[in-house]
This record gives structure tokens, C-alpha cells and sequence, in this order.
């Protein structure tokens, strides 16, 4: 059955709810839009040649990104402690191990204080051979030369420059370590974040992002494969927990401790 949850993200990020208002605003502004546009036609390209039983989106915004996948069963997972629905923190999924076949981080990891450990728990709900699509901002761009800048003025508190942005090889670094393996990466949006130069259209479908894929687009999407050895269990140690099951509904739950993840500071720069 189509299962559909069309909930938003909220919790987990630092700062919690005020944070995560703030980046929202930022994507439904006219600089924010023309990113989403771009992004989903990434998206619109690469997501019908996945295929499998389970979809999980995660995302920093509201707009569901998965409209192009073939996949049936899609799942939006809330971190907003105040609304109903699904309510997870990132970090300990409701989903029975190797359950996911694709999972979409949509900037999740921009603004995530432990982006290793959502990575990890990944590990455990991603099925065999499925695949990881993960979209962020790349500080190796104009994007992120306009970042420091921002926060040299002290203004540290303005989204989305209050995101870390990670770099797409240390990236591409954990996700190898983890026992996924990178499948593509493409690379977007080349032009300064200023509303005069962009124009109206989508960067991916026009432009200068239509024939080259250079690393120094200002947005990347990442897709990586999981693989695992023969000899090697699936079941990592921190999985012993209660599972949810394979994907079944779970009512709505609130969460009081999700609005804080533990820091690790050396795992984001």
C-alpha cells in the first residue's frame, strides 16, 4: 500500500526548533527556491533508476523530494517533536535493520551536529545493495567562500550559512569506511547566492550546469551503494535494540530529548 507521510524536519539539528525555522524560511524565500528547483531536477533524474519496496526521505525543509521514484512505499520521517506523525531522531531510526532501499538526506547533514552517526544508522536500516542519495552544500564552491564571509561578520546565526557544509571528499571518505560504495556524484549551481545572477530557471536542467559537472558547484548529490561482504554480519552491535519492525505505520510520537544530539567536533570540519 502507498504510504505516503507528508511531514516535515524539525529536531535533531543544534538550536532545535528556532534553527530549523529559520532554514525553512530560507528555502521558501526566492535564493531558497531556486535551489529546490535545481535539486529536484537532480533528483527528478537519478531517483527512477532506483527501484526496491522502501522509500525514507529526510530533509532539513517541507517539500517532499521523491515524486520520481517508482518506489511505492514512502516514508517522511518528522523530526518536529510538535507535530504528528512519524517522529524519529535521525540518529535511532524506527526501521528494522537492512530495511531501507533508499534513503534521501537532503541537507540533513549540513546542519546535523553528529553527521557521522546519522551515516551510521544508515548502515544498519539500508538494505544490501541499496542506495544512499545525499544532497548537501559544497564548501568548495562560491557557496561556501560566501559562507565564511557571512560568518566573518558574525553573523552566525543566518541560514542556511549556520550550516557546516561538508566537504564532498571527506564525504565520499566516510561513506567508503562505512562500507558504501560511491556510485555518482554530480555537482550544481555555479553562480554567486544573489538573486540577480541566478534567474529564474533551475541550474541542473539550463546553464552551464547542463554539460559540465565540475566540483566546485556550490550544491552536490551524492549516491552511494551499500555493500557488504559475505563474511562480514549486517547486523552492526548498536542495532540489538527493539526494532519497529519492517516499515509498518507507527503512531505519532513525542520526543522530548530529540531536540539535542551530541557534539563531536572533529567529525565536521
Amino acid at each position: 500500500m502507498h504510504n505516503d507521510m507528508h511531514n516535515d524536519f524539525s529536531a535533531l539539528t543544534r538550536g532545535s526548533q528556532p534553527l530549523l525555522k529559520g532554514i525553512r524560511s530560507w528555502f521558501a524565500s526566492d535564493l531558497g527556491r531556486h535551489v529546490l528547483k535545481t535539486e529536484l531536477a537532480m533528483l527528478e533524474q537519478l531517483l527512477p533508476g532506483f527501484f526496491g519496496y522502501h522509500l525514507a526521505q529526510f530533509s532539513v525543509q517541507d517539500r517532499v523530494l521523491h515524486e520520481a521514484s517508482p518506489i511505492q512505499n514512502k516514508i517522511i520521517l518528522n523530526l518536529d517533536t510538535t507535530k504528528a506523525g512519524l517522529v524519529s531522531n535521525p540518529t535511532q531510526l524506527p526501521f528494522a535493520n537492512d530495511s531501507i532501499d533508499v534513503a534521501i538526506l537532503h541537507h540533513l547533514l549540513d546542519f546535523a551536529e553528529s553527521p557521522q552517526k546519522i551515516l551510521r544508522e544508515l548502515v544498519r536500516v539500508t538494505m544490501p545493495m541499496g542506495h544512499i542519495v545525499i544532497v548537501g552544500f559544497n564548501p568548495m564552491s562560491l557557496w561556501g567562500a560566501w559562507r565564511t564571509v557571512v560568518r566573518a561578520t558574525r553573523r552566525k546565526d543566518i541560514a542556511p550559512w549556520n550550516g557546516t557544509f561538508i566537504r564532498p571528499g571527506r564525504l565520499m571518505d566516510w561513506l567508503n569506511l562505512l562500507d558504501f560504495k560511491i556510485d555518482r556524484a554530480q555537482y550544481s549551481i555555479y553562480r554567486p547566492p544573489v538573486n540577480q545572477y541566478l534567474g529564474e530557471v533551475n541550474d541542473y536542467s539550463y546553464g552551464v550546469s547542463r554539460t559540465l559537472n565540475l566540483p566546485i558547484g556550490s550544491v552536490y548529490v551524492i549516491v552511494a551503494r551499500k555493500h557488504v561482504s559475505a563474511v562480514r554480519s549486517i547486523k552492526p552491535v548498536w542495532s540489538r535494540r527493539q526494532a519497529f519492525g519492517r516499515l509498518s505505520a507507527v503512531s505519532a510520537v513525542k520526543h522530548e530529548g530529540l531536540a539535542k544530539v551530541e557534539h563531536d567536533s572533529g567529525e565536521q570540519k
